[in-house]
């Protein structure tokens, strides 16, 4: 095994996306590993810091082919086993462009061993051998779990985040998903402020990645 080099800092900056898990990934539950298409609303999710959660919500997008190939920023973002590091994730994986990974301090650029950061999928796309964007489905469908707070759980051996309703997050839901949001969040307000923020550092446009092995 080769010394995996750090991930380097580059240009942040702010976009909106399609975010979500893809089918197949598996979320570590008290009964074992379950499929995100088989999460069902009430079904507890171990999260990565504050233990088992229910789930409040699970939301879809599909994809086209044809919308994939008018706009490539749609297609998913697949990951080998390892791409990232030991185990990280275990299996492959594939997520939506925008959803946010946790990635460890020890493979970011000024950032301390210890600390972990949020990086969106599409900024370390095609940056190795090991995570490229995928534009071979004909279709594809994201996953979206929602908590009572943003959380951190994992899929397929991969910290991931969960879906964190905000004004620039629900530019890209559906408004039947929005309306419902609301519904299940009535304090909230119509523009989500006290909904809890990410506990994580947030990073953009990492510039680098070496394959790890």
């Amino acid at each position: 095994m080769t010394m995996a080099a750090k991930i380097t800092k580059a240009e942040k900056v702010s976009k909106t996306g399609v975010a979500g898990l893809c089918a197949g990934a598996n979320l570590r539950t008290p009964c074992g590993p379950r499929r995100v298409e088989f999460l069902r609303v009430g079904d507890l999710v171990v999260t990565r810091d504050n233990g088992l959660q229910p789930v409040r919500m699970v939301w879809t997008r599909t994809v086209t082919a044809a919308e994939i190939a008018a706009d490539p920023s749609l297609a998913p973002i697949f990951l080998r086993t390892r791409a990232i590091g030991p185990m990280m994730p275990q299996r492959d994986i594939s997520v939506a462009p925008a959803h946010r990974l946790l990635i460890p301090g020890w493979r970011l650029e000024d950032e301390a061993d210890n600390v972990a950061c949020l990086v969106p999928a599409r900024d370390i796309s095609d940056l190795n051998d090991s995570i490229f964007v995928d534009r071979a489905p004909d279709e594809v469908t994201y996953y979206n779990v929602v908590f009572d707070e943003h959380q951190v759980l994992c899929a397929n051996g991969l910290p991931v985040e969960s879906f964190s309703p905000t004004t620039e997050s629900l530019k890209e839901a559906p408004r039947t998903v929005r309306e419902e949001l609301r519904k299940l969040f009535p304090d909230l307000g119509p523009k989500f402020k006290d909904y809890p923020a990410p506990r994580y550092k947030i990073r953009e446009r990492v510039s680098y990645i070496p394959d790890y092995a």
